[in-house]
């Protein structure tokens, strides 16, 4: 029963998907668990982003209990993570009508790391190493979420792939960071939209993947990024296979904030 951990819908600013299409997807995908994960990005500035809350359950709610006999629906979101917001970020992820969050690292000093990179120019070292830098940080000194998404996010944004420093350059923040997860018992999500943002991996890319392996961890969930109905599920059985080569063994959600393992051999 393979669960769809992170996708998004028209509470997202950048999803029009609409939420009963995306259950529906899911259900003909043959998954049996669909968590809507919509942004919530509290920064400095016109980034800013949040959902109205009690829209988003008075919606979800409906639609979980009508779908309850043909698919698990979850109800999260996915939380930027920022430390200069977190007297806002931390109370926000201790509402106990969300089954979870997942923290992101979107932007970095106020600034949209997508958009940054789409017209970066020069040695990207110095881009990577800021990043990294403010994901340990900020990973270490958050509370309330459950799974840390998209670990290499910024890969998908840099317009010369060839550009990307190698994994050694920054292996010891990513290090930091998954041995961080590995104490506190969180989750490392495996998305699999970098295949659809120009890369030919996941994210994370495979040398995180191991290295999480390497270090002990083994809390890892399932996630398409969906923010379209058609996108729900995508590359599973494939990013299946590579998590069951590696050495995983089970899915880990969370209902209710408490985590669930579902295995990942059929």
């Amino acid at each position: 029963m393979l669960i769809d951990s992170h996708s998004h819908s028209r509470f997202s600013f950048d999803s029009e998907a609409d939420c009963e299409e995306n259950i529906l997807a899911a259900i003909r995908s043959g998954l049996g668990g669909l968590a809507f994960t919509d942004h919530i990005d509290r920064v400095d500035g016109p980034l800013d982003f949040c959902f109205d809350f009690d829209d988003y359950i008075r919606t979800l709610l409906p639609l979980k209990s009508r779908y309850e006999d043909r698919l698990l629906v979850l109800i999260g979101a996915e939380m930027g993570l920022n430390l200069a917001k977190n007297d806002w970020i931390e109370p926000a992820m201790a509402d106990d009508r969300f089954d979870y969050f997942i923290g992101s690292l979107h932007t970095v000093d106020n600034e949209d790391v997508a958009s940054t990179l789409y017209t970066y120019k020069g040695d990207l070292k110095p881009f990577y190493k800021n990043y990294y830098d403010a994901m340990a940080e900020a990973a270490a000194n958050t509370k309330g979420y459950h799974i840390l998404g998209h670990m290499d996010y910024l890969d998908r944004y840099v317009q010369d792939k060839g550009a990307i420093p190698p994994f050694a350059f920054y292996r010891n923040q990513v290090a930091a960071v998954l041995e961080h997860l590995i104490q506190k018992d969180l989750v490392l999500e495996y998305n699999t939209a970098g295949k659809y943002k120009g890369l030919s991996y996941g994210n994370p890319k495979e040398e995180i993947l191991r290295l999480y392996r390497d270090l002990g961890g083994e809390r890892i969930c399932l996630s398409s990024d969906g923010h379209k109905s058609a996108h729900i599920g995508r590359d599973f059985e494939s990013a299946k296979n590579l998590l069951i080569h590696l050495g995983f063994t089970c899915a880990t959600y969370f209902e209710k904030k408490v985590p669930k393992e579902v295995p990942l051999a059929d």
